[in-house]
């Protein structure tokens, strides 16, 4: 017991990492305590996150060792959280735009959300640990399969945070229509996370020794796939197809472009949704390739209701006729046509068309406009975090809007740093097998980037935690070259 103990005390935020890989993706989003001004909640992973990262900090100061926040990477990051309080300041105390507990709640989140990539740095002492971390994700990313086909062909439960209601933690069903999203809590986040696990798996195809382990990795990248494809994300699926074709380009295997997108491409277009969302984006009639893919025109139908039986007219009876009275005739009354209505059974959807539609109205004539509106009231600060409501669908006017121009050449310069390490990492290290871990992770990074600006990633919870934690792995991975310490998968 006492060696169980010692081996935690010496691993624990290895181990918490670990627990959060696993963890965040499998549990749904439901919620603990709301926050007062928005329906956004508290979560049990915000908690398990809370707890982890306070110990850390407190065991660096504990340790008074900071030599983690003195590198180049760590010093950007504060600079950008020192933007954002400066700009929550400013919204409070000069644009007075803003509730203060909302905002800093939303500023808190940010903080939250980036501090995993330190403790995903700090987990780190050798490459070999990343073993685990993969085998970690694998399994946890054929839970989210799994439920997510449970949720498609059997009706498991769905807990959505799509709108005000539902983020109340309500069971739901999907319909025969709706679009899977696992454990996600929207369909958009699922794909976002399945653009990011794609790349690492085709890597970790290219990698592994072993054929059991390649079979494996292949099922999962064709399941990852195949969720993709039902979630009908059209920027999910485009973001999916350059980050992968960039990793065959980088690692050299330029011959496998072709198939990769005639098999990519093919699946897209004999999806039921997913091609006629393209095919409606485009104006395009692929009726020729299926049946079932082609643009419909806009209506908005209701589910069939029963045909409502004619309620009986009741007789009436005349007196009996009178000398030198005319019997009077009954005037026939038609029996009316009966109409459909909906009713409280009904299900109420669109065509693809109208969807297609209203999702691209939504961003250009609302949410873009909104965040250019808020830059322009404030180019240097922006209008602080929360100002422009839950939602902008783009996540670099967001950041212009909310922190302005400051915050966001800020964020640029934690990007560009990164591209820049990884950039050095490739053109020196002569680990075949980090290279290619490395390119896997980059791939995963464009994707994200890609979904970014058509999806609210960077605020994603999920997605969110995945993508830090990612980044200070990556970091660790090219900080550790120097040791020679290879990876390898057994």
């Amino acid at each position: 017991m006492a060696k169980l103990l010692k081996l935690i005390k010496n691993n624990f935020f290895y181990l918490g990492i670990g627990f959060l890989l696993f963890f965040i993706p499998i549990y749904p989003k439901f919620p603990l305590f709301g926050v007062s001004g928005t329906y956004v909640s508290i979560r049990l992973e915000d908690i398990f996150i809370a707890v982890i990262v306070g110990l850390f900090f407190l065991n660096l100061i504990i340790k008074k060792d900071f030599s983690l926040f003195k590198n180049h990477f760590s010093k950007l990051i504060l600079l950008f959280f020192a933007v954002g309080a400066v700009s929550l300041l400013s919204a409070f105390f000069i644009t007075k735009n803003i509730v203060l507990n909302v905002a800093l709640f939303h500023f808190l989140r940010r903080i939250e959300y980036l501090s995993l990539f330190f403790v995903a740095y700090y987990s780190l002492k050798n490459i070999k640990q990343l073993r685990t971390y993969g085998w970690i994700v694998l399994i946890a990313t054929f839970a989210v399969i799994f439920y997510a086909l449970g949720q498609k062909f059997f009706g498991w439960p769905v807990v959505s945070t799509m709108n005000k209601e539902f983020s109340k933690g309500l069971f739901l069903r999907l319909t025969w229509w709706a679009r899977v999203n696992s454990t996600f809590a929207g369909h958009y986040d699922l794909a976002a996370y399945m653009v990011m696990i794609l790349p690492l798996t085709l890597v970790t195809f290219f990698i592994a020794k072993k054929w059991f382990i390649k079979v494996m990795v292949l099922i999962l990248g064709v399941l990852c796939y195949y969720i993709l494809i039902l979630t009908a994300s059209r920027v999910s699926f485009a973001a999916y197809l350059l980050c992968m074709v960039t990793i065959l380009i980088i690692s050299r295997k330029k011959l496998l472009i072709i198939p990769f997108m005639i098999v990519s491409l093919l699946g897209m277009i004999f999806s039921a949704d997913l091609g006629q969302r393209y095919a409606a984006t485009f104006k395009i009639d692929l009726s020729f390739l299926s049946g079932t893919v082609k643009i419909k025109t806009p209506e908005v139908a209701i589910a069939p209701t029963l045909t409502p039986t004619p309620t009986p007219v009741p007789h009436i009876s005349l007196p009996p006729a009178q000398p030198g009275r005319v019997k009077p005739t009954p005037t026939p009354t038609p029996t009316p046509t009966p109409i459909p209505v909906a009713t409280a059974s009904a299900e109420y959807f669109e065509s693809t068309t109208l969807a297609t539609s209203r999702s691209t109205d939504i961003r250009l004539k609302v949410e873009w406009p909104r965040a250019i509106r808020a830059f322009a009231k404030n180019p240097l600060l922006g209008t602080g975090y929360s100002s422009i409501t839950l939602a902008t669908d783009n996540d670099y006017l967001r950041m212009l809007g909310e922190i302005g121009l400051l915050g966001t050449l800020a964020f640029l310069a934690i990007i560009l740093e990164f591209f820049r390490k990884i950039y050095q990492f490739l053109t020196t290290s002569k680990s075949k097998e980090e290279k290619l871990l490395v390119i896997g992770i980059l791939g995963s990074f464009i994707g994200f980037f890609l979904n970014a600006t058509f999806i609210d990633v960077l605020e994603a919870s999920k997605i969110a935690f995945f993508f830090w934690i990612l980044m200070g792995i990556a970091i660790k991975i090219i900080d550790l070259n120097e040791t020679n310490d290879t990876y390898k998968i057994d």
